[in-house]
């Protein structure tokens, strides 16, 4: 499995502060069957501003750390290691087209492609169609986090609809299907499942306790949604088109 959004790098957000911390997400979430983990911290979040630079640097350090402890590789089948790859968890704002312009946008997987995109914890930004809009345009296309969890999107739907409509991903948190933000959450999510507006299930992982680096038991859930083969797709097929800069072919939304 792949999971594409993972705050895994230690001391640059609110994720872990040591590499220990790290390496011990890495073993949990190599246990649960992810073999690619997308490091997103976040960033023009106002809180956090990591560069291009530092991210880079610090999955060098972390996938080297993986080999060092053979995280990955010292398990009866060698050729399924475990890799950790450069993200971002991308707050919106116009400021996001400034550093595309200067080509200092962290990318997933930093292919210059896809891009996380992080609304308000408090609602949507008047601009949020402009600018996904000139996002599109300029060839990088957005995954829109943890929808099911914005409250301006749980009121008014049809405009998150509408995003994805623009040609956006959607990318649904782990915990919210198995219920780790309350019944409402994971009510709005299976809604969003249902309505083929979600196209991605990762674990936003911030920790090994209170948000874990976890992925089968929301593929469960999402396999009694959308089907088994729909709901492996959104952990495999999907995110694995993404890191090779293809857009999948995903399901046709269905209006609310």
């Amino acid at each position: 499995m792949i999971d594409l959004h993972n705050h895994i790098l230690y001391g640059l957000d609110d994720g872990p502060e040591t590499l220990e911390e790290s390496l011990a997400m890495c073993r949990l979430g190599y246990r649960d069957g992810i073999r690619t983990i997308v490091a997103t911290p976040h960033t023009l979040n106002g809180v956090y501003r990591n560069s291009r630079t530092a991210i880079v640097t610090r999955v060098r350090e972390l996938n080297a750390a993986l080999k060092k402890f053979k995280i990955g590789n010292s398990t009866p089948n060698p050729q399924s290691p475990l890799r950790i790859l450069p993200g971002a968890d991308v707050h919106l704002g116009e400021e996001i087209l400034r550093h595309l312009r200067e080509d200092r946008l962290m990318t997933l997987g930093d292919a210059h492609r896809f891009i996380l995109i992080e609304l308000s914890s408090q609602g949507v930004p008047y601009l949020a169609e402009k600018v996904l809009f000139q996002l599109l345009g300029r060839g990088i296309i957005p995954v829109i986090t943890h929808p099911e969890r914005n409250p301006e999107i749980g009121r008014k739907p049809a405009r998150y609809y509408e995003m994805i409509r623009m040609g956006c991903l959607g990318q649904v948190t782990a915990m919210s299907l198995t219920g780790g933000f309350g019944p409402g959450v994971r009510r709005f999510a299976e809604e969003l499942l249902a309505h083929r507006l979600v196209h991605i299930i990762a674990s936003d992982a911030h920790s090994i306790e209170e948000r874990p680096p976890i992925l089968t038991p929301s593929v469960q859930v999402a396999s009694k949604l959308v089907g088994e083969d729909e709901a492996r797709r959104m952990v495999t097929e999907y995110p694995q088109a993404v890191l090779e800069g293809r857009m999948p072919v995903v399901p046709q939304p269905i209006p609310f």
